[in-house]
């Protein structure tokens, strides 16, 4: 054989085995490092809810406002509740879009607050929906930031496993 033969084949092998190379999960040089899509405070709540919460469905007027739809179709949900010094407290936990989200509400008269969030606790989008009205995102981003952070601690403080 060759030396451009040789060449041309190794050239060959090395083009067919980098594909299978870029599948694996290890890092650069085998530095493997471990990829958590939820926090452990976001993990612990997402089993609580699951093994404790019961299914149920959401108007999906709230939820549309805050990018997660169903086709117009109500939302499909799991849900945890608890009464608060200052209300109703509940947490949905949302899978609709293939990756877990949570949805925070409070009954403030008569109107609902809710706050969408993913797993590491980052609020995303704020809802004020009054009881006979259409819902409206929140623009006042220090009213929304800190009615979600009093809702959080709320949940943080009942989370089992801590």
């Amino acid at each position: 054989m060759t030396h451009s033969v040789l060449a041309r084949r190794a050239l060959l092998i090395t083009a067919l085995a980098l594909p299978a190379g870029a599948c694996t999960t290890s890092g650069l040089f085998g530095q493997s490092t471990p990829r958590y899509t939820l926090s452990p405070r976001g993990d612990r709540l997402v089993r609580w809810i699951q093994t404790s919460g019961k299914d149920n469905m959401m108007a999906p007027e709230a939820p549309a406002l805050m990018g997660i739809t169903n086709e117009g179709r109500d939302i499909p949900v799991r849900q945890l509740a608890d009464d608060g010094p200052d209300g109703r407290y509940v947490v949905s936990l949302v899978n609709i879009r293939k990756i877990h989200e949570f949805i925070f509400h409070r009954r403030q008269g008569e109107v609902l607050i809710l706050h969408h969030a993913d797993t590491k606790f980052t609020r995303l989008e704020s809802v004020r929906y009054p009881r006979n009205g259409k819902p409206t995102l929140i623009t006042d981003i220090a009213f929304a930031e800190n009615d979600f952070q009093q809702q959080i601690a709320f949940w943080f403080s009942r989370i089992p496993g801590r």
